[in-house]
Order: structure tokens, then C-alpha cells, then sequence
């Protein structure tokens, strides 16, 4: 199937790439289906809706910004999302670059969007008690002791 998309014009996908979020995702609670965008090896990807192509999000794994992140994820978002094995899930943090301002570019640390590679569902988890930053900054000239908080 062809959809359009924010950053790459129209792309042919297979429907076994498409990422189901039961839920949406907070804000764009009416966009359950998204496909993943990546390249092997780089650092950013796109999580684009299927249906709405302004809908897409800049994304990088969590721990490039901080190696040690960690939190349990409840066993009742584990069940709804079908996992069952820690290899099947992927984590991602979505990137804010203010418009002009790259270089201002952060990471939300406090809302991963978790994904079951096998069974293509995904949910974003807010964790509000661990202390990471909503907004940590994607380029701090030192070392961000604000995404190590929640240890």
C-alpha cells in the first residue's frame, strides 16, 4: 500500500510493517497506525501516522542520550501490548527541534513510545515518577546529568 508522508514524499509499505497503537498516541489519540522510518546505523527516525501525513515524529533511542535508562514497564501495558520477551520490544524518545533553533533540539525521556516488533503494537508510557526530563537537551555541551535523574 502507498502513503503519503511528511519527510519522504509518498512510500510503498507492507502492511506487516504497520505499527498498531491501540490508543493513539497522547494528542493524536485518532492516529492508531504508524509505520517506523529508519536507516540501519543512523541515530534518528521518523515515526510517521499512515493516515494523516503531517502527522510524523523525529525519533532516537533512548539510550543514546542516556545509557543507563530504565524503568519497568507495568505488566498490564506488557499483556496489552503482547510482549513477552525483552528482544521484541523496541524504545524510542520523541525529538522536539524547535522551528530555526536545531541546535535547542530535546528529548523526551519521560514518555518512551514502547513497541512490540512481533505482534506490531505500540503505546507511549508516561513515567512520572522515575524523573527523567520531558524536555532533555538532544546537544548539551556537557554531560546532561538531567536524563540520569531517575537513578
Amino acid at each position: 500500500m502507498k502513503i503519503r508522508t511528511k519527510f519522504y514524499g509518498e512510500l510503498e509499505i507492507a502492511e506487516e510493517e504497520i505499527i498498531c497503537f491501540p490508543n493513539g498516541l497522547p494528542g493524536f489519540e485518532n492516529d492508531d497506525q504508524f509505520i517506523y522510518i529508519h536507516q540501519d546505523q543512523a541515530v534518528f527516525g521518523c515515526l510517521q501516522s499512515c493516515k494523516n501525513p503531517d502527522t510524523a515524529f523525529v525519533v532516537i533511542s533512548p539510550f543514546t542520550i542516556c545509557p543507563d535508562y530504565n524503568f519497568e514497564l507495568p505488566d498490564e501495558k506488557a499483556k496489552e501490548l503482547g510482549i513477552s520477551k525483552t528482544e521484541e520490544v523496541l524504545l524510542l524518545s520523541i525529538v522536539t527541534i524547535p522551528q530555526g533553533k536545531p541546535n535547542d533540539a530535546t528529548v523526551n525521556l519521560q514518555a518512551p513510545i514502547v513497541i512490540n516488533t512481533t505482534e506490531k503494537k505500540g503505546a507511549q508510557i508516561i513515567l512520572t515518577d522515575l524523573g527523567y526530563p520531558l524536555h532533555c537537551r538532544l546537544w548539551a555541551e556537557k554531560p546532561n546529568k538531567a536524563a540520569t535523574a531517575g537513578k
